[in-house]
């Protein structure tokens, strides 16, 4: 919800921006050439392996299915994260909470957003300020159409922390 309220005072501060100035007219230069219009590209269809390969163990925090508990190895990646956080004060996490296609989009909604709740009270713990933890929710994950073995699916589900450029 926040990150919602975040994109909506983002989209204002630029709409307003580009009202700031008004540009000035420019002779033309010769005959305008048409404009080629340019055909729809077909939604990218990974590949099962593709997905695979993309998802890095060390940016994410995995749950089994339906469950939004964390394991050893997910505190173990919220440690290091946090450790890392907490020696780069400037530096921001976003949480991404992905699921797989597994029952409604509404479930697959709420089970996200469970999960990212779960991870940043553990970040918080760990003595992670809040004003470098930012939240997002995915939902049911774009690529889980791509997957049809357990192993390809477990990876739908999951936390994805990726931080903020810093500039």
């Amino acid at each position: 919800m926040q990150y919602v309220f975040h994109l909506i005072r983002l989209f204002a501060v630029l709409s307003l921006a580009g009202c700031a100035s008004t540009p000035e007219p420019v002779a033309p230069v010769g005959k305008p050439t048409p404009l080629a219009v340019a055909e729809p590209e077909a939604p990218s269809t990974r590949t099962e392996t593709q997905v695979i390969a993309s998802v890095s163990s060390e940016n994410n925090v995995f749950f089994q299915q339906g469950s939004s508990d964390i394991d050893e190895t997910g505190r173990a990646t919220l440690r290091f994260h946090a450790k890392r956080l907490k020696a780069n004060r400037k530096t921001r996490l976003t949480l991404i909470g992905h699921a797989e296609s597994f029952g409604s989009r509404a479930m697959g909604i709420a089970i996200a957003e469970k999960r990212v709740n779960v991870v940043y009270a553990q970040l918080r713990a760990y003595g992670v300020p809040s004003r470098q933890l930012l939240r997002a929710n995915m939902g049911i994950e774009k690529n889980s159409k791509a997957c049809q073995s357990q192993d390809c699916r477990s990876l739908m589900r999951r936390v994805e922390l990726r931080y903020a450029k810093v500039r």
